[in-house]
């Protein structure tokens, strides 16, 4: 429920802010609240990805692309994420989640969210990718892209995308072969 309220409040807040270029950085505020908390006493790392949701959705508010997808009828679909985690933040700390846009291909846009105190030290990094989809179908990212912001070059992928891109592939076609089938052998894939 927390994480609903969380969003209402950063879609409220939204309203009143800049719009932004596809490729500017979006910069959310949040505080860590009891119910972030793990048994540590530390913001639970599942929340990180919570939090990442809703600075997306910032994103998406402050570029324009929510309004073309409620004006389309379309949803989104997050297809996978990694994190990195670096510092640990505690009950009531305030911070920073700067999100941007990195790179998209035919179906995928590529986040980067940078979490930071407010001194400035980098918390915690991650990556995620996410798709818009129409009732029966995958959007093309250009579709959105020319919507949103007509004649935008494309950005170009970073290293670090392109090598998780393959990392991604290769744990999808290998990972979940029952244990009768995991065998020190090499199995072949096919695409």
């Amino acid at each position: 429920m927390n994480l609903y309220l969380r969003l209402i409040i950063v879609l409220a807040a939204s309203l009143r802010r800049v719009r932004l270029s596809y490729d500017a950085v979006c910069v959310t505020r949040f505080r860590v609240w009891p119910h972030d908390l793990d048994i540590f006493g530390h913001m639970n790392n599942g929340r990180y990805l919570q939090i990442m949701d809703v600075s997306r959705t910032e994103w998406m508010a402050r570029t324009g692309v929510l309004t073309a997808m409620i004006d389309q009828q379309w949803s989104a679909v997050l297809g996978g994420g990694l994190t990195r985690y670096r510092r640990t933040l505690k009950l009531m700390q305030s911070y920073d989640v700067h999100t941007q846009l990195v790179h998209w291909d035919k179906r995928w846009f590529y986040f980067e969210h940078t979490f930071v105190d407010l001194s400035g030290k980098k918390i915690a990094v991650g990556v995620s990718r996410a798709a818009l989809r129409s009732r029966s179908k995958w959007v093309n990212t250009q579709r959105v892209v020319d919507q949103v912001s007509p004649g935008a070059p494309l950005l170009p992928a970073p290293d670090y995308i392109r090598q998780w891109q393959d990392i991604d592939e290769s744990i999808f076609k290998q990972a979940g072969t029952s244990s009768s089938q995991a065998t020190n052998d090499f199995i072949e894939v096919t695409p």
